[in-house]
């Protein structure tokens, strides 16, 4: 994060919209901030406005100056590694996000190992040793995960309109399955699934709930449908605690003429440090 503070990163792939990733370390002494731009090469958009006798459809054109863009704004606390992520429909997810971070990580690693090998080069050590210590200094590793509460299953279960089956993994072979009962010390893990009678909603996800919290679960998933008849997919261990939503446009309008440099001092920014700060038992909590 240091680093990333140092200068602004740009990615541009192929395949991939434009992105900016912008980082502070310094500005908050709790908190790391941090802002992922999307630029979007689009010159036009389409505008539906009302005639007075029907809809007709506008096309605009933007200024040769200007692009159409996505923000997503992060604070992670400096101590504990945990953060907060703003998303909305269609922007940067919190995966594409993390890919950046992971990118500039092993860019930094493979750096300092360049680096560290010339040095020792340059003190009389062969290229294979300065390789070897190189390496063992410089071996760490990305890694993130989705912080998941025990509590917020059964409410977005409770969102749906049906729940269809649950599928888990369990980390043994049940003893009662005969047929396979010789194959058991063998087993890594077993699936398992359930389909469900169109039944209750708020009584089977409560129910799901308790019996999850009594199985010993390694995964799985919920697939049930919700209130406009799309099917939904909830992932038991990739479901993340959702700390307040907001309408768009009132977001939207706290960024107008807001100079991307100055992005720590945004009105979002403020705000995500606010509800971390609300919730320290998640925030500052020592993850093991």
């Amino acid at each position: 994060m240091e680093s990333l503070a140092k200068e602004a990163k740009s990615y541009n792939g192929v395949d991939e919209p434009g992105r900016f990733l912008f980082v502070d370390a310094d500005t908050d002494p709790n908190y790391y901030l941090g802002l992922i731009v999307t630029v979007k090469n689009q010159r036009t958009f389409c505008e539906l406005r009302d005639s007075g006798k029907g809809f007709k459809v506008i096309v605009n054109k933007l200024d040769k100056n200007s692009n159409i863009m996505e923000f997503n704004f992060f604070v992670l606390n400096k101590r504990s590694h945990v953060g907060l992520y703003q998303h909305y429909h269609q922007s940067c997810s919190l995966g594409q996000g993390m890919r950046l971070l992971k990118k500039s990580f092993y860019q930094l690693k493979g750096d300092k190992r360049q680096a560290l090998r010339e040095k020792l080069k340059s003190e009389g050590k062969t290229e294979d040793d300065a390789q070897e210590l190189s390496f063992k200094k410089y071996k760490g590793y990305f890694k993130w995960e989705i912080l998941v509460m025990k509590d917020n299953l059964e409410k977005v279960l409770a969102e749906l309109k049906r729940i269809k089956f649950l599928e888990v993994e369990l980390a043994y072979l049940e003893p009662e399955v005969s047929e396979f009962g010789q194959l058991s010390e063998f087993v890594r893990k077993q699936r398992r699934k359930l389909s469900f009678i169109d039944s209750p909603v708020s009584a089977l996800a409560s129910a799901i709930v308790n019996s999850l919290s009594d199985a010993d679960v390694e995964g799985g998933r919920v697939a049930g449908i919700d209130d406009e008849g799309l099917d939904r997919v909830i992932k038991i261990q990739n479901n993340p605690d959702n700390f307040g939503e907001m309408d768009y446009d009132s977001v939207a309008a706290h960024l107008h003429d807001l100079n991307v440099v100055d992005f720590t001092k945004s009105w979002v920014i403020a705000e995500l440090k606010r509800r971390c700060e609300d919730r320290p038992e998640v925030f500052k909590a020592t993850i093991k």
